[in-house]
């Protein structure tokens, strides 16, 4: 259950986001009077981090931490036939290898980033083809607060990567594993490598990688959630 301590912290947050449906990341930037002529990778999300009044941040705890709620951006795609899928996966968390080995899913600080999120949605890429930064449009948000049986799904596929970790196979993790998480490379190149344990007391090293929301579960537990109507209609 969500508590009404969460809802009015809330609130104003949705309010944002509710006034900002159907603007595009242009509108938002000259609102905020923000001056960026290049839109590198990822500047949209941060702008609408700025909106929310937050800036981008790479710690350990949540978003808000009081009432534990972290902020994710889902970019959207509209296809040829009308479907609205997830455009990507979604990063969570570094994974620090060393650290999820020693943990039980009881302890793990991943349980932290994913047990209350609030997802701002905006609209990326239509007919197969990517958008301009600038004109991504803002179509909804959502609280979510995944229920027990979404939790079993994702303590599974945590579980199955620290095995992989533990036995020394770090390397071998795939962005195809799990149903709900994957582990996805996230590094300036294949040579960015950390330490990792080599499941005989000692250790190897890995290429970094970040726990990753799968579209699987962005599109079957999020998107249904949304109001669409204003890029469906």
């Amino acid at each position: 259950m969500i508590s009404s301590k969460v809802f009015d912290r809330m609130r104003p947050l949705f309010d944002i986001i509710s006034k900002a449906k159907g603007k595009t990341i242009g509108q938002i930037k000259d609102e905020l009077s923000i001056e960026r002529s290049k839109m590198v990778k990822g500047a949209s999300g941060l702008i609408v981090e700025k909106l929310l009044g937050f800036e981008n941040n790479n710690r350990d705890s949540a978003d808000i931490p009081e009432i534990g709620c972290e902020i994710k951006i889902l970019p959207l795609q509209k296809n040829r036939d009308g479907t609205i899928k997830a455009k990507e996966p979604t990063a969570i968390q570094m994974i620090n290898y060393i650290e999820v080995a020693k943990e039980t899913w009881e302890t793990a600080k991943l349980r932290g980033k994913i047990a209350l999120t609030f997802w701002v949605v905006y609209l990326a890429k239509t007919s197969g083809k990517a958008m301009e930064q600038n004109d991504y449009v803002i179509v909804d948000y959502f609280l979510d607060h995944p229920n027990d049986v979404q939790n079993g799904i994702f303590r599974k596929d945590w579980e199955n990567i620290q095995e992989y970790i533990k036995t020394g196979r770090a390397d071998q993790l795939s962005c195809s594993m799990g149903e709900y998480l994957e582990p996805k490379t996230k590094g300036k190149n294949n040579q960015d490598k950390t330490d990792a344990p080599d499941g005989k007391g000692g250790t190897l090293k890995a290429r970094r990688r970040a726990f990753y929301y799968k579209k699987n579960y962005t599109n079957t537990a999020i998107i249904p959630n949304l109001d669409l109507t204003s890029i469906t209609e």
